[in-house]
C-alpha cells in the first residue's frame, strides 16, 4: 500500500505541474481558444497520457528491478526482466472485455436518453459541426453520404472504433495502463480486489483533474466535472481490473481503455443537446451503464465462474491466471 500511494503522490505531482506549466506558456483554457490552441492541447495530451508509465519505469528502475545495459555504443538499454503483467497471452477473456465496451456505450446511450434526445448518426453530426461553425463544410462532406443510413454509419463508426481502439489507441492507453493496472496491481498484490480497483481508479480519476478544468470532456461546470470524471474512472477501473486479474496480465485494460476512447465519441454524436454532466459515458448516464457492467460482472464472477475476483486478493487472483509464475 505504501508503495503504491508513494507512486501516486509523485506521479500526480509531476503530471500536474507539467499541467501547469502548458497552461501558464499556452493559455490554454478550452477549445474557444481556436484550432492551433486545440492542436497543442492535444499534444500536450498525448504526452500526459505516457506520464503514469514513464514514472512507473523510474520507480522499478530505482527499486533496482531494471537492469541497463549498452547494446551499441550510442544506445542504452533498460529492461525489467520476466514481469508477467508485460505477458502477450490473448485469452478469451480479452475479447470479451473488449466486446463489452460497445454494449456499455450503448447502454449510457440508452440512459441518456433520459435528459436529452437522442438523434440519429446524420443529424447528429451536422447538429454538432454547426454548434462548432462548420455546418456548411459539414454538409457537403456529408452529401457523398446520401446512400448510407443512419445505422450503415453507426456500424462503420463502430467498426472503425474498434480496430483503432485495440490498435493506435492501444499504444496511448498503454502509457496510462501501465501505471494503474501494472505497477500499483504489483504493489497492491496483498489487497483485495475491491478495495484496490477504488484506489486505482480513485488516483486515476484525480490525476485528470488538471485536463478537466482546461476543458476535457466539455463538462459544463469543470469543477463537478472533475467529480464526475472520478466517478467515472473509479467504476470504469473495477471493470478494468476485473479483466486484468481473469487473465494475469495488463492488456485487457489496455484494449478496453482504447476502446471505450475510440467509441464513447458515439454518445455524444447520437446526443447533440446532452450535459456532458448527465449523459454520455463520462457523465450521470455512463455511471449507470458502468454499475449495471459491474453488477453482470459480480454475478458471473460469483454464480458461473467462480472465480472469486472480487472476493480474493489480486495475487490470488493473479497466480491463479498465470499458474507457472
Amino acid at each position: 500500500m505504501k508503495k503504491a500511494l508513494i507512486y501516486a503522490a509523485a506521479l500526480c505531482g509531476i503530471s500536474w505541474i507539467a499541467a501547469l506549466v502548458f497552461h501558464l506558456t499556452t493559455g490554454f483554457t478550452g477549445s474557444e481558444g481556436g484550432l492551433d490552441a486545440i492542436g497543442q492541447y492535444r499534444k500536450f495530451a498525448m504526452f500526459y497520457m505516457f506520464l503514469p508509465a514513464i514514472v512507473a519505469l523510474i520507480f522499478r528502475a530505482l527499486e533496482g528491478r531494471g537492469t541497463v545495459s549498452r547494446p551499441h555504443a550510442l544506445r542504452v538499454k533498460l529492461s525489467f526482466g520476466n514481469d508477467p503483467m508485460l505477458k502477450f497471452r490473448p485469452r478469451w477473456s480479452w475479447l470479451v472485455g473488449i466486446l463489452i465496451v460497445p454494449a456499455w456505450v450503448a447502454l449510457s446511450i440508452a440512459i441518456s436518453s433520459l435528459f436529452a434526445e437522442v438523434v440519429g448518426m446524420k443529424e447528429g453530426t451536422l447538429a454538432l459541426a454547426a454548434a462548432s461553425g462548420a455546418a456548411n463544410l459539414t454538409e457537403e462532406a456529408m452529401a457523398g453520404y446520401d446512400m448510407l443510413t443512419d445505422g450503415m454509419m453507426l456500424a462503420i463508426t463502430l467498426l472503425s472504433g474498434l480496430f483503432a481502439g485495440v490498435t493506435i489507441n492501444a499504444l496511448f492507453t498503454f502509457g496510462e495502463e501501465y501505471g494503474w493496472r501494472a505497477y500499483m496491481v504489483d504493489a497492491l498484490r496483498g489487497k483485495k480486489f475491491l478495495p484496490s480497483a477504488l484506489l486505482i481508479g480513485l488516483v486515476w480519476g484525480l490525476w485528470h483533474f488538471p485536463l478537466i478544468l482546461m476543458g476535457h470532456n466539455n463538462y459544463p461546470n469543470r469543477p463537478v466535472g472533475v467529480a464526475a470524471m472520478v466517478l467515472f474512472c473509479v467504476l470504469a477501473g473495477i471493470v478494468e481490473l476485473y479483466f486484468v486479474c481473469k487473465s494475469g496480465t495488463m492488456w485487457p485494460a489496455v484494449f478496453i481503455h482504447g476502446v471505450i476512447n475510440a467509441i464513447a465519441g458515439i454518445g455524444v454524436i447520437m446526443i447533440p443537446a446532452g450535459n456532458a454532466l448527465l449523459t454520455g459515458m463520462t457523465g450521470l448516464a455512463g455511471a449507470g451503464a458502468t454499475l449495471v457492467v459491474i453488477a453482470l460482472l459480480w454475478l458471473y464472477d460469483r454464480h458461473i465462474s467462480r472465480d472469486n475476483i472480487f472476493g480474493s486478493t489480486l495475487g490470488h487472483s493473479l497466480n491463479r491466471a498465470n499458474p507457472e509464475e
